[in-house]
């Protein structure tokens, strides 16, 4: 390969690199970003009707009684997440042993039934929704698709704001958008965790729900994987311990945004039939 190609490749890469940089006001951590923010929420978008109405092995929850709960708590936390571009969404997915929840930069968010036993409340549940919004609001996303695109991987050579439906990368966007790293980002993709944990934190209390209960959710948590939980440098996620331990650290922070707050009344979860 021709050195002086070699070089100019090295010096668009650089000057993409100090371009597209900025400091995030929240974490004051430098992020290498490619997407522009209408291009994160067009993809979300796409990516949330791929994932909740194309694919027909989804069923979408209707139950009154299983569903108001997740729109109560997500109203008091799109609220308190102060994103007036978002077009927020709310979703239940019926699947009692998946216990998981996820959102997609522009406001979108699902649940599945198998986090309602673990969460238990309102509270539980504005702590994890607190979380997967902050990934969204902390442009996480963005920044796991920049940096495959930038070493070559995937997704490289993907236009900036195509529609999924348009693309063969699509279960790399997706993935991208919100389903995890790669073995090689593994770090990288905890990082993106603890941020969420902390700042989610923050965000559930200023909604007015006791951040107290996140403790309880990842105690519950710790116990529900015993015996079967990775190292935490194999795993893309923070062991739950760490995670409680980080909570205690930041629980005075988050207490003083609690107190601040309209509370709002901390309900239990109805049953799931599992």
């Amino acid at each position: 390969m021709n050195r002086m190609w070699i070089q100019r490749v090295t010096w668009v890469l650089l000057l993409a690199l100090v371009v597209t940089c900025k400091t995030n006001d929240r974490t004051g951590r430098s992020q290498f970003l490619l997407y522009s923010d209408a291009d994160m929420v067009k993809l979300g978008e796409a990516a949330y009707l791929e994932m909740t109405v194309q694919d027909k092995k989804v069923r979408i929850v209707t139950d009154r009684d299983l569903v108001e709960p997740l729109m109560r708590v997500g109203k008091s936390i799109a609220a308190a997440a102060n994103k007036p571009d978002y077009k927020w969404e709310f979703k239940l997915i019926d699947a009692p042993k998946t216990a998981n929840a996820w959102a997609l930069p522009g406001g979108k968010i699902a649940f599945y039934t198998g986090i309602y036993p673990i969460v238990k409340d309102e509270a539980g549940m504005a702590v994890v929704m607190g979380h997967e919004v902050m990934h969204a609001i902390l442009e996480h996303s963005n920044e796991r698709m920049s940096s495959q695109v930038a070493v070559g991987a995937a997704m490289a050579g993907i236009a900036v704001g195509v529609g999924l439906s348009d693309t063969k990368y699509k279960g790399a966007i997706i993935g991208a958008l919100g389903a995890g790293a790669g073995v090689g980002m593994l770090a990288f993709s905890r990082k993106h965790e603890t941020e969420a944990d902390q700042f989610g934190l923050y965000l559930c209390a200023k909604a007015g729900y006791d951040p107290q209960a996140g403790i309880a959710v990842w105690e519950r948590m710790a116990k529900m994987s015993e015996g079967n939980r990775p190292l935490e440098i194999l795993s893309t996620h923070p062991d739950p311990l760490n995670r409680i331990e980080n909570m205690r650290k930041w629980m005075p922070k988050a207490l003083e945004y609690y107190n601040a707050s309209q509370k709002k009344p901390n309900r239990e979860l109805p049953s799931i039939a599992r």
